[in-house]
């Protein structure tokens, strides 16, 4: 039933996915949840209000109970702590590096991308045009364009030196949230909360090729190395290995109690990491779908996972702080704190020596890993 509780850790938001307003958010909140749920531990820029929209935005169905994080975990806060950025004016919502390592795009729920100077922390650029919170953005190959999906139900292309908006995609019936570049820049995929991915030629902006097969939203999605799959997950807690030139369904992951919320390639394609409401990261074998290793978290908010370039360690956000995991046995390296609120996008540089990620305190954070 819509609003009751399940097993006191996770909250149904249907309601509130469909669209309701502010008011009626928070009433529905107050109604079902009550303020016992709700740990006050949570500080800083973030409101729960804003959560819950930025969650139901993504379709996500359920609303993980906030808890403050273990002071176990917690490492000195700012420790390895390169620099901040500053400048969106809400929730970090995704993160991309550059092909060189120099620069960095962020989205946000401010409706705009911002391009930093990843040396100095320097604002570049502010690329406006989405007419909702932008969800994600990546850059093309070559570094010269790049590409967002917003709840704005379109996809946009950008030139990065101009931040002029290059191109727009039309096509979903619904928010879009993560997309992608393949690998020679020609083609792109979308993945939206009309429960499709989309394939798009990037010079035209032509719909290619729709996916159907999840059974919710696709929250995540990511191509291989060759650009002859790719691999999703969603809202009905399942991944999906797809053949891009067919459309074909290769291969589904089962194993994650809830929605799927971010997937991972290793380098040499052979495994893949997600992470999901359930507070596990799963490593996979792509060949065959099997579950090697459960990593598991003990915050409830785990938004998004990443290989480093050398496969051999992966990151996770783990509500206001970072995890750093060897791969091979599953073991916690470190663990990085310093955010206000829950990181939602993580990614390593191309040269693997730092991480960026964002949050819905509205900053960046640079953090250092060499000799972990």
């Amino acid at each position: 039933m819509m609003g009751q509780p399940i097993l006191g850790t996770l909250i149904e938001t249907n309601s509130i996915a469909t669209g309701m307003g502010d008011k009626m958010i928070l009433r529905h909140r107050n109604e079902h949840v009550g303020s016992h749920h709700l740990s006050d531990g949570w500080k800083g820029a973030l409101t729960r209000r804003r959560l819950v929209q930025s969650l139901a935005a993504l379709g996500s169905g359920v609303l993980p109970i906030l808890h403050p994080p273990c002071a176990a975990d917690a490492q000195t806060p700012g420790e390895r702590l390169i620099r901040t950025y500053k400048g969106h004016t809400e929730g970090v919502l995704s993160v991309a590096f550059s092909p060189d390592g120099r620069t960095a795009l962020s989205s946000s729920e401010d409706k705009t991308l911002r391009l930093w100077e990843v040396a100095t922390g320097k604002a570049v650029r502010t690329f406006q045009g989405h007419s909702d919170a932008v969800f994600s953005v990546v850059f093309s190959p070559d570094g010269r364009t790049a590409l967002s999906g917003s709840k704005d139900k379109t996809l946009k292309l950008w030139e990065v030196s101009t931040g002029k908006n290059l191109r727009t995609f039309r096509g979903h019936s619904d928010v879009v949230g993560p997309v992608a570049f393949a690998r020679d820049g020609r083609t792109a995929l979308s993945g939206s909360n009309d429960y499709t991915m989309k394939l798009w030629e990037v010079a035209t902006g032509k719909d290619l090729r729709t996916y159907a097969g999840h059974d919710g939203s696709v929250s995540t999605l990511v191509f291989s190395a060759d650009g002859r799959t790719a691999l999703s997950g969603s809202n009905d807690k399942m991944l999906k290995l797809w053949e891009v030139a067919t459309g074909k369904d290769l291969l589904t992951f089962t194993g994650h109690r809830e929605p799927v919320a971010s997937v991972a390639l290793s380098p040499d394609g052979r495994t893949a990491l997600s992470c999901a409401f359930d507070r596990t990261v799963r490593l996979w074998e792509v060949e065959t779908g099997k579950e090697l290793r459960t990593f598991t978290h003990r915050a409830e908010w785990i938004f998004s996972v990443a290989f480093a370039p050398d496969g051999r360690t992966a990151l996770s956000t783990d509500g206001p702080a970072l995890k750093l995991w060897e791969v091979a046995t599953g073991r916690n390296l470190h663990s990085f704190m310093g955010h206000e609120a829950p990181v939602w996008p993580v990614k390593f540089s191309p040269d693997g020596r730092t991480a960026l990620s964002g949050s819905f305190d509205k900053t960046l954070k640079l953090w250092d890993l060499t000799g972990l």
